[in-house]
């Protein structure tokens, strides 16, 4: 179901005509420089949560400009706000997509946004889709015969005597820690 999530907001962004580049990533990865703009961020973590066999998801996304200067700006959060308008109602007439937006979502202008003073619009978005288990696979993905393995807490003790000298075996390692800043 996860990747279902992030293929729908990919295969969007691929085939918008304006945006570059996808990312699936947390927050702190955007603006290394590395991006092509403009472009589509799917923020990680997504979220949901089951209501009587039906999944409710929340996903936040960003499109971002860098501008050239100030004076773009408000023309470049317009454009996200419009990229991002299109591809929300796409996914809603979309009858290959499994999923119903709800009416509740909501955006955030973006000015100066992280390293490379990117613009933009960033978006939540609320959708429903059914739950995708197939109930009859359930058991196979379990074995009432199946037992954790046992393993000690620590290692064993025990003495090795070899020429009258003793070895600990499995002895725990010594550190050499510094304690200084010499």
């Amino acid at each position: 179901m996860i990747n279902s999530i992030i293929e729908m907001f990919r295969r969007q962004a691929r085939e918008h005509k304006t945006i570059r580049s996808f990312y699936y990533n947390r927050n702190y990865e955007i603006g290394s420089g590395n991006e092509a703009h403009p472009l589509f961020w799917l923020e990680d973590p997504l979220t949901g949560r089951n209501n009587a066999n039906t999944f409710s998801n929340t996903a936040n996304f960003s499109i971002l400009f860098v501008p050239k200067d100030d004076s773009e700006i408000a023309n470049l959060q317009n454009l996200a706000f419009s990229i991002g308008l299109n591809i929300l109602e796409r996914i809603k007439y979309d009858n290959a997509v499994p999923v119903s937006i709800l009416p509740t979502w909501s955006y955030l202008t973006l000015r100066n946004y992280y390293d490379n003073n990117a613009c933009g619009c960033r978006f939540t978005v609320d959708f429903v889709q059914r739950n995708m288990q197939d109930l009859c696979l359930i058991e196979e993905q379990f074995d009432v015969l199946k037992d954790f393995e046992a393993e000690g807490v620590l290692n064993s003790f025990d003495v090795k005597t070899a020429n009258t000298c003793e070895t600990f075996i499995n002895k725990l390692p010594v550190f050499d820690l510094k304690t200084s800043k010499r």
